[in-house]
């Protein structure tokens, strides 16, 4: 059975976030198709409809890969650990930054996202990308969200999207 959801924004990659689309997945979670909202003349039927920002699943580098790896890493990207107690935030150059959680789990990654509304100078996009996209690319999957990629989607909640920061409630979920 396929299922089709639908938010204000969907980020398929950095470069690439678009207003008004469906997704639609068959039951492996494999997109079978994208399309906006506004080529349609009529509603798509069966879409459930979400506030927030919809992007490919949260990527964990700490949890695929070792330290020695992790250590390669910061010396080319500004890696902040978010699953230690006060991480160590240097100056950020977006395009360089990961953002690593340690875990995949959306509650306690939702339990972390309560301590971090202070990051209010990362722009929103900025830190999807380092949760997300960047991490992707580093492990060599798939990092875009497109036709036949298989993925989880997940519900950027109670952003601020006109600023385009996080809020202090933020939170993801599942779709």
């Amino acid at each position: 059975m396929t299922s089709r959801v639908s938010s204000h924004l969907l980020f398929c990659e950095p470069d690439r976030i678009f207003t008004q689309m469906v997704v639609e997945r068959d039951d492996q979670q494999t997109i079978t198709a994208i399309f906006s909202l506004n080529d349609t003349t009529v509603e798509s039927s069966h879409t459930s409809f979400f506030d927030g920002i919809l992007s490919s699943a949260i990527v964990s580098l700490k949890k695929r890969m070792t330290k020695q790896e992790l250590t390669g890493i910061t010396k080319n990207y500004n890696y902040l650990d978010f699953s230690v107690e006060n991480p160590i935030v240097s100056e950020i150059e977006p395009k360089k930054m990961l953002i690593d959680f340690g875990t995949e789990d959306t509650t306690e990654i939702n339990r972390i996202l309560q301590g971090l509304s202070d990051l209010t100078e990362i722009s929103l996009f900025d830190f999807i990308s380092a949760a997300v996209y960047s991490p992707a690319l580093i492990l060599g999957y798939n990092a875009v969200l497109e036709l036949n990629r298989q993925t989880e989607l997940i519900l950027w909640e109670n952003t601020d999207l006109i600023g385009r920061r996080l809020k202090a409630g933020t939170r993801i979920r599942r779709i």
